[in-house]
C-alpha cells in the first residue's frame, strides 16, 4: 500500500515562544516585515516638536497662514529627510536601536510583546502627543507658558520612551529571525583575499 507524504505548510512550522510564553509563528506576515526607520529618523523626531512649535510662533511676522505653511514645510522635511538620506552610522547605534524597538512595538499584533512593556510605551506615546499638542497650541496662541510646558512634557516622555524601546528590542531581538537579521553584517565572498584563500584551500 502506497502512502503519500504530506508536506507541512509554512504556517505549520515549529513556532517560537513569544515574550508571554505563547507560541508565535516563525514567519511574520508581509505587513510586519518592512524595514525599521533609519537612525536619522530618531534625531528628526527629537527636533520635530521644537521646530514645529517655533514655526507656529512665526505668525507674529508671517501671519497665521504663513506660519501654518511653514509648519507644514517643516513637517514635510522631518518626514522626507530620513527617507532621502537613508541609513547612516552603525546598526547597533542607540538611535537605530530605538527604531528597531519602535518597529517591534508596531509589530505587536503579529508577534506579541510583553504586556507591561507595551502598556508603558503606549502611555508614553500618549503623553508625548499630549505635550506636543499643548506646545503647538502655545505656538499658535503665542503663549510661552503653554509652549515651554508642552515641550517639557513631550521631551521627557520621548526620551523615556526611547529607553523603553531599546529595552524592548533587547528583549525581543531573538524571538524571530527577522529581528536578528536587522543587525546582520553582509559578507562579500567576491573580495580578492577571500577568492585567493578559496583557491589555495
Amino acid at each position: 500500500m502506497q502512502t503519500t507524504q504530506r508536506h507541512p505548510s509554512p504556517l505549520a512550522r515549529p513556532a517560537l515562544k513569544d515574550a508571554n510564553g505563547l507560541r508565535a509563528p516563525v514567519l511574520l506576515p508581509k505587513a510586519a516585515t518592512g524595514k525599521p526607520a533609519p537612525a536619522l529618523a530618531t534625531f528628526m523626531k527629537i527636533l520635530a516638536p521644537g521646530m514645529l512649535t517655533g514655526a507656529l510662533w512665526t505668525q507674529a511676522w508671517l501671519g497665521v497662514w504663513g506660519a501654518l505653511l511653514l509648519a507644514f514645510a517643516v513637517l514635510a522635511g522631518v518626514i522626507a529627510v530620513p527617507r532621502l538620506v537613508g541609513e547612516t552610522g552603525k546598526a547597533t547605534s542607540w538611535a537605530k536601536r530605538v527604531s528597531f524597538g519602535e518597529k517591534i512595538w508596531l509589530n505587536r499584533l503579529f508577534l506579541p510583546v510583553p504586556a507591561t512593556d507595551s502598556a508603558r510605551i503606549t502611555t508614553l506615546y500618549l503623553v508625548f502627543w499630549m505635550g506636543g499638542l499643548i506646545a503647538l497650541l502655545g505656538g499658535f496662541l503665542s503663549s510661552s507658558i503653554l509652549s515651554l510646558t508642552g515641550l517639557a512634557v513631550a521631551y521627557a516622555a520621548q526620551f523615556v520612551s526611547f529607553g523603553k524601546l531599546i529595552q524592548l528590542y533587547q528583549t525581543m531581538k531573538d524571538k524571530t529571525p527577522l529581528y536578528r537579521f536587522w543587525t546582520a553584517v553582509p559578507h562579500n565572498d567576491n573580495l580578492p583575499g577571500k577568492a585567493a584563500r578559496s583557491k589555495h584551500g
